[in-house]
């Protein structure tokens, strides 16, 4: 998908077993996505919690907020004493080397409301963009037709909402699956024969600018407009360093920069190029990077991902083969969570398929491996 400007206008509303999936278009350019699995916390859910100990060196107290979930809140101010019962918002969920981010929620709690518990829960995304792009937005496609009922429930009458054909797969359908696989890629081409190379590491998101035949100038400007979709796309946030290519005129960069940044609802901080000649900006942090969501550690797809996929292809082959028998084979470690912690996901999957779908685990199979057929 080539770098847009255009106003975004089409979103789409994918329920699939287990997760709900939305994508922010304009035109064929994705512009954000959200995976909404319903065994995961997300960001901006307001929880009950109950507050523990003190976190050593910081003015912020763990809180756990869930069977499972703990945080971190801080605290401006008195520490509320162990045992405490605290509204809290997830700004971040927990990632593989941290636990969740959590700021304080000043709402009135419910009467009789014990922690920990959900209060409310997450916006939803569909609404969030609708309020902020009405004007523009020409479609709300949504999948299957019961999540078109509930869509135009939760939004007003004159939302353009429309029901895709049963077992649709709209991210398949619109390109969106192939722009995630890009998303997920080091690498971004650039429109000029240049390219971006971001690479996230633990303390920051190195990105580097490479020319290939364009002049420095034009290849500057070109990877300035491509952060700025990449970095919303890829919802990545923290501490940024970009190294552009030496030129007499780097000095407007930041500005430039920070135009092609004013879309994005997801506040950045431009600071201006340091000594070396690199353009330094910090973006909020809200939620997990896509990378985050839908990769393990290692950089390849997490278990999790895959089984959720597993899930998609097979009741894409149940309504277009129409089998009341489903066998779905993938790595021991993805059938072991369809079994275990994602059971729910694939009663989901009978439930809208009315097929039975029978898990085969395959040891020789790697984890990104799957293979669905009708039985």
């Amino acid at each position: 998908m080539s770098i847009s400007s255009r106003y975004p206008d089409t979103i789409l509303v994918n329920r699939a077993p287990g997760e709900t999936r939305y994508a922010l278009l304009a035109g064929e350019d994705l512009v954000e996505v959200v995976h909404r699995r319903d065994a995961e916390v997300q960001p901006g859910a307001i929880y009950l919690g109950r507050a523990g100990a003190k976190v050593p060196g910081f003015d912020a107290v763990f809180v756990s907020f869930g069977d499972t979930d703990d945080g971190v809140l801080p605290v401006k101010g008195r520490l509320p004493s162990q045992g405490a019962a605290v509204p809290v918002v997830v700004v971040v969920p927990a990632r593989a080397d941290k636990g969740a981010e959590l700021k304080h929620a000043d709402i009135p709690v419910p009467e009789g409301s014990k922690a920990p518990c959900l209060l409310h829960a997450a916006p939803e995304p569909v609404d969030v963009w609708w309020q902020c792009y009405r004007d523009g937005i020409a479609r709300i496609i949504c999948a299957p037709r019961r999540e078109s009922a509930r869509v135009k429930a939760l939004l007003e009458p004159e939302a353009p909402v429309e029901e895709a054909a049963e077992g649709s797969d709209l991210f398949a359908m619109h390109g969106v699956d192939a722009a995630i696989e890009a998303a997920l890629s080091p690498v971004v081409p650039l429109p000029s024969g240049g390219s971006l190379i971001i690479e996230p590491t633990a303390a920051i998101v190195a990105i580097d600018i490479n020319a290939g035949p364009a002049y420095p100038g034009i290849a500057n400007n070109d990877a300035l407009v491509a952060v700025a979709v990449e970095l919303r796309r890829r919802n990545i946030a923290g501490h940024i360093l970009i190294d552009i290519i030496p030129g007499r005129r780097r000095g407007e960069l930041p500005k430039r920069l920070m135009d092609a940044l004013s879309p994005d609802p997801i506040p950045a901080n431009v600071a201006g190029l340091t000594p070396l000649g690199m353009i330094e900006l910090t973006r909020k942090r809200v939620g997990l990077s896509l990378a985050q969501t839908l990769c393990a550690e290692d950089g390849a797809l997490s278990a999790a991902t895959v089984a959720y996929k597993l899930l998609r292809d097979a009741v894409g082959c149940a309504f277009t083969q129409k089998a009341a028998h489903i066998e779905a084979a993938a790595a021991p470690d993805v059938i072991a969570l369809l079994q275990g912690p994602l059971r729910a996901a694939l009663s989901e999957a009978e439930d809208m398929t009315k097929s039975a779908i029978a898990l085969v685990p395959r040891p020789q199979f790697p984890r990104g491996r799957t293979d669905v057929r009708a039985a």
